[in-house]
Formats: structure tokens, C-alpha cells, sequence
């Protein structure tokens, strides 16, 4: 066996140790044997997520009759709003006007109507509507033992409270 000198041999442990290093931290993968972690790539954009649409409330038809001729004018534009409203058993509205006109269908129950010009109630029940000319001073009651469900229609001037109060316009009140 031929011996070599010791600094030879030293060198040459070296070179190989060298040689496996660069090897070996050639293959070595990020974070590993002191390379450097990369940043990490920007995560893509998330595509928007898509909201499904809301499922329009049931809305249920109401439908009645009105008991005489019916004649709407506007001076101007008017605001057209559509609401449920609920009379309790015994609950009475106040006398009051709107600054425009008023149909109301009534979709449960029974309410009774005084209006201006007409002092003795009229009664209208389910499936019959009623119509109060603009600024007409009228009340609607429930003398009833069930809620009264009612679609209230008006078409009123914009930019005005939707009523006033009123006096009652009928002698025995």
C-alpha cells in the first residue's frame, strides 16, 4: 500500500468533503442546509365568491273590490308605497288625512271605515277594499275578536308627512 504524505492526504479529505458539500447542497431543497427559505409566491387573487341571490319573500296576491267609482289625479309627482298594516281586535286609528289618496284591501278580518261626508261606519271584510280620496278626514277600527290584515296603497305628495291628525269631522264622535 503506497502511503501518502499527510498534508497530501489532508487535501484530498478536504477536496472530497468539498466536493460532497456542493453535491449535496446542490440537491438539498430550500431551508435545508443553510439556503435560504424563498419568499413565498403571492397566493392568486381569490376569485370572488359568488353570492347566490336572495330568494324573493312569497309574496301572497290580495285582491278586492272597491265599492264605488274611483278617480285619481296628481298635481305633480307622487310617492306609491305599498304596506301591510295589522289592526288588533278593538284597535282604532286616529281621524287623520294623507296628502294624496289611499286604497286598502282588506286581506283578514273586518275593519270598519268613517270617513267625511259618510259618519255612519262602513263595514268592508275579506276580499273587499275600500278608497279615501286625498285629504279626506277618515279612521279605520277593528270592532272585531280576529287582527285585521290590510294592504294599505297610497299615492301621496313627496317630501310631506304621509298624515296629519285630524278632528273628528262627525258629530257623535
Amino acid at each position: 500500500m503506497t502511503l501518502i504524505p499527510r498534508p497530501f492526504r489532508t487535501a484530498r479529505v478536504a477536496a472530497l468533503l468539498l466536493g460532497g458539500g456542493v453535491l449535496l447542497g446542490a440537491c438539498a431543497q430550500p431551508g435545508q442546509l443553510g439556503q435560504p427559505v424563498p419568499a413565498a409566491p403571492a397566493a392568486p387573487a381569490a376569485a370572488p365568491v359568488a353570492v347566490p341571490a336572495p330568494v324573493p319573500a312569497t309574496v301572497e296576491p290580495a285582491a278586492g273590490t272597491v265599492d264605488s267609482k274611483v278617480t285619481i289625479r296628481t298635481p305633480g309627482p307622487a310617492v306609491y308605497a305599498v304596506r301591510t298594516v295589522v289592526l288588533a281586535p278593538g284597535e282604532t286609528q286616529e281621524w287623520h288625512r294623507h296628502p294624496g289618496t289611499e286604497t286598502v284591501i282588506v286581506r283578514r278580518g273586518a275593519v270598519t271605515l268613517g270617513r267625511e261626508g259618510g259618519c255612519t261606519p262602513a263595514r268592508f271584510g275579506e276580499g273587499e277594499a275600500l278608497f279615501v280620496g286625498d285629504a279626506v278626514p277618515h279612521r279605520l277600527a277593528n270592532d272585531g275578536t280576529a287582527p285585521a290584515e290590510l294592504v294599505v296603497t297610497t299615492l301621496l305628495a313627496p317630501g310631506v308627512p304621509d298624515s296629519e291628525d285630524v278632528s273628528s269631522p262627525c258629530p257623535e264622535d
